[in-house]
């Protein structure tokens, strides 16, 4: 009798377990033809929980709505990623030269005060520093712009400190597209930097006639961005416009600047992604240059500000499928951090840059 009283409680669980495994799979959305597969990621995620009732820490009121935010952090379309063998990596990163020189050496000791107001939400790499690289990046900024060939300093800082002053100058100022990455500095016995000498490249040489073609190209799209109404048809519109005039090209010539995407009309990814940050800037949108790895190669891509969120945009791996498909891709546009993370990972001062959350979906 025992027997028999056992067995039919272990029947009765059984039929317990299915018929929740049955309700569980139907508020999934599941049945018996769905395959649970890599393009399933949210549902995978859900299965492989433990206790899937506690996927934000408390019961669960509305599945709909925590799956829709899983959704929206995480969507990508893996199968209209770059493959291996198409994704390029062509960042220059900024590289100075140091020299000792004598502690007698002649420098600049008055104070210098800048003019500039350069604000956070533009221009972040400048907000990463502390006031002393600070007053140095205002003083190489203005510097640079007057053709200087070397630019004595006035602030306080040190052979360790010239690097990450130098980085956050290129990468806020897409607009100094007459500079190359590489610099020489020199120091004393005591490691205070106390000049730096920035290298120009050809554009330079007639600077006047230079800005001119750069600004007659980005002008034409700045004023086709300005009569739309919302920023993000804006920033769509711009988008498309630069992968329609340039072209991906591993040796073009400058190719670390804006000049080249607009003007020339052949660059890699550094050129793209300054084209780019230059564009919205004139149209007020916040746009960042960041600089990331890609396997083994440097990479540089872009942080937007959109309708009070942050996302990742990689315009130069759009354009390179835009070249495989004859049309314009937006795979790689205005995406997560998670979903971004999938082939590349930021570096240097670009990690401290704003975290991109959400990923807005694009037709």
């Amino acid at each position: 009798m025992d027997r028999d009283i056992r067995a039919l409680q272990i029947v009765c669980v059984l039929v317990a377990t299915i018929i929740v495994i049955v309700v569980l799979r139907g508020a999934l959305g599941l049945d018996n033809n769905t395959k649970v597969g890599n393009n399933d990621k949210e549902t995978n995620a859900l299965l492989k929980l433990d206790n899937p009732e506690k996927i934000t820490g408390e019961d669960i009121q509305n599945l709909d709505e925590i799956l829709a935010t899983v959704t929206n952090e995480t969507y990508v379309d893996q199968s209209k990623l770059l493959t291996a063998d198409n994704q390029k990596a062509d960042l220059e990163i900024n590289k100075g030269v140091g020299h000792q020189v004598s502690d007698d050496t002649k420098k600049d000791e008055t104070n210098y005060k800048s003019s500039y107001d350069f604000s956070e939400k533009m221009y972040p790499y400048r907000a990463m520093l502390n006031s002393s690289e600070a007053n140095a990046y205002d003083q190489i900024y203005e510097g640079i712009t007057q053709l200087k060939e070397s630019i004595s300093l006035s602030a306080e800082i040190n052979t360790d400190q010239i690097k990450n002053v130098m980085l956050a100058v290129f990468c806020d100022h897409p607009e100094l597209f007459y500079i190359d990455t590489k610099y020489n500095y020199n120091y004393t016995s005591t490691k205070k930097v106390i000049a730096v000498s920035p290298e120009y490249n050809s554009t330079a040489a007639n600077l006047i006639t230079s800005r001119q073609k750069f600004y007659q190209a980005v002008a034409e799209i700045i004023n086709e961005a300005q009569g739309l109404k919302t920023d993000i048809e804006k920033e769509q519109l711009v988008y498309k416009r630069i992968q329609e005039i340039c072209t991906y090209v591993n040796d073009s010539d400058m190719n670390q600047s804006a000049y080249s995407a607009m003007v020339n009309k052949q660059s890699v990814c550094a050129g793209y992604s300054r084209a780019f940050q230059y564009i919205l800037q004139q149209l007020n949108i916040p746009c960042y240059f960041c600089l990331g790895v890609v396997g083994s190669g440097n990479h540089a891509w872009n942080i937007v500000f959109i309708d009070g969120n942050y996302y990742n945009v990689d315009l130069s791996w759009d354009d390179a499928l835009s070249e495989l498909t004859n049309g314009t891709s937006y795979t790689y546009f205005n995406i997560s951090d998670t979903a971004i993370s999938l082939d590349h990972a930021r570096r240097d001062l670009s990690i401290k840059l704003p975290e991109c959350k959400n990923t807005l979906k694009t037709e």
